[in-house]
């Protein structure tokens, strides 16, 4: 049986607007050194999101989410950080 290997995750989230603290979850970000691994899936609910406010950017939130894992993956596609 093989060893286990500690990951790590970060949700993403998408908050539209700070003050009235709502937010939706957007994708997860998972790690693990031993591994070499750095990966990221998204998935927008833009129904949800809307919901929440219906003058929210989707174009930008859609580039903002897009990037992430192109990042993640490395390589010059990533771009400067």
């Amino acid at each position: 049986m093989p060893g286990r290997e500690p990951f790590q995750y970060a949700a993403l989230r998408i908050v539209p607007r700070v003050e009235r603290e709502e937010f939706i979850n957007a994708g997860v970000i998972l790690s693990c050194q031993t591994q070499d691994f750095l990966g990221a899936r998204i998935e927008l609910d833009e129904r949800r999101l809307l919901a929440l406010d219906a003058n929210v950017d989707l174009e930008a939130v859609r580039a903002n989410l897009a990037s992430i894992p192109i990042v993640c993956a490395g390589g010059a596609a990533a771009g400067p950080i």
